[in-house]
């Protein structure tokens, strides 16, 4: 198997109101991180966690007491930007890596299924990027709060992860990003940039990104509606 994941687990915990990092922070008693992680395990040889500087140690022990230490090949320190983050952990997987999927420690409640289209659509077309319909009316403003535009949200996508490449793919883009000084807002946008073409997969508006306590709060209820379905007795 070719397929790796590299997972971001460099976070804070400043707008979840928390010391701690919030990739740290227990979901149902399990670390945000580990369960960001575990899905992963069914379809990929195995996987780099990129971690802050200050905290590779912190989650190399994490990793370890929760049963994740084969699995993680290695834990890197990211960089000042989340684009430089990914290029480490690019630049620590295996030399056999094919396909790669880019990960948010923070949403911690990705399934099965969200990593299997996104693997279905690399496999396609080179890349498979996790994205939901945008349901709310979108409007552009001016910084006054003028209303320029009302885009037609038939066409318009809310981004997730994971987000997968081709290996030679996703590297050539952070190169030409590199050369270029370009600094994207997400690891598909600078396959934008060198103008490769980019495909979205499925997502899943339960995949959501642990960013506040309501976050917290909901992705508790939605595992606990998970388990019930599991174990409906």
């Amino acid at each position: 198997m070719s397929n790796y994941a590299i997972i971001l687990g460099g976070g804070s915990g400043r707008r979840m109101k928390s010391d701690l990092n919030k990739v740290f922070l227990p979901l149902r008693g399990i670390p945000a991180i580990v369960r960001a992680i575990a899905p992963f395990t069914g379809f990929c040889a195995g996987a780099v966690v990129v971690a802050a500087a200050d905290e590779v140690e912190d989650m190399q022990a994490i990793l370890a007491k929760y049963g994740m230490g084969r699995f993680v090949k290695a834990v890197v320190p990211g960089g000042s930007e989340r684009q430089y983050s990914v290029y480490n952990g690019l630049k620590a997987l295996p030399q056999d890596a094919e396909y790669v999927l880019i990960h948010d420690g923070a949403r911690a409640l990705v399934t099965d299924q969200v990593i299997r289209r996104a693997l279905e659509s690399v496999e396609q077309h080179g890349s498979g990027v996790a994205a939901i319909p945008v349901v709310d009316t979108i409007k552009r403003a001016a910084a006054d709060g003028l209303v320029q535009e009302t885009p037609d949200r038939a066409s318009l996508y809310a981004i997730q992860t994971p987000q997968s490449f081709r290996m030679d793919v996703i590297m050539a883009a952070h190169e030409k990003a590199n050369e270029d000084g370009f600094l994207g807002t997400d690891d598909a946008s600078l396959l934008e940039h060198a103008g490769i073409p980019v495909y979205l997969s499925e997502g899943d508006r339960e995949n959501l990104k642990l960013t506040t306590p309501t976050d917290l709060e909901l992705a508790e209820v939605i595992l606990q509606i998970r388990a019930d379905e599991e174990d409906p007795e």
